[in-house]
């Protein structure tokens, strides 16, 4: 279960902005999710709650927002979002990967202190 251990940095990460910075309460945490990362959107979340226990981040709500994957081909220029080895428009096997990579903080929402 690699998401106990994607939880662990995050809450790392979050504690120690939450040590640089005026915050109050930290309310909501928005995560960005690439398809290709393979992240069970639920188990993430179950180990999230497991990982603030006992932290300034206990209670804070975690949202993620899956990114779907997104490929350019790099002989014609055609850019699609299917899981297919092929380009669609011309074929080539050729391609270059848009999205689907992301695991990132994309925003906190904190009380003011």
């Amino acid at each position: 279960m690699h998401e106990l251990s994607l939880a662990d940095a995050i809450v790392s990460a979050l504690l120690k902005m939450c040590a640089n910075e005026p915050w109050g309460k930290v309310q909501r945490i928005r995560l960005r999710v690439g398809a290709l990362r393979q992240v069970f959107p639920e188990m993430l979340e179950f180990a999230f709650a497991t990982v603030v226990k006992d932290t300034a981040l206990e209670g804070a709500i975690l949202e993620i927002e899956e990114v779907p994957l997104e490929w350019r081909c790099l002989d014609c220029g055609n850019q699609w979002r299917e899981d297919s080895g092929t380009c669609p428009f011309c074929g080539s096997f050729k391609r270059e990967t848009l999205a689907g990579m992301e695991l990132e903080i994309h925003s906190v929402e904190v009380e003011e202190s």
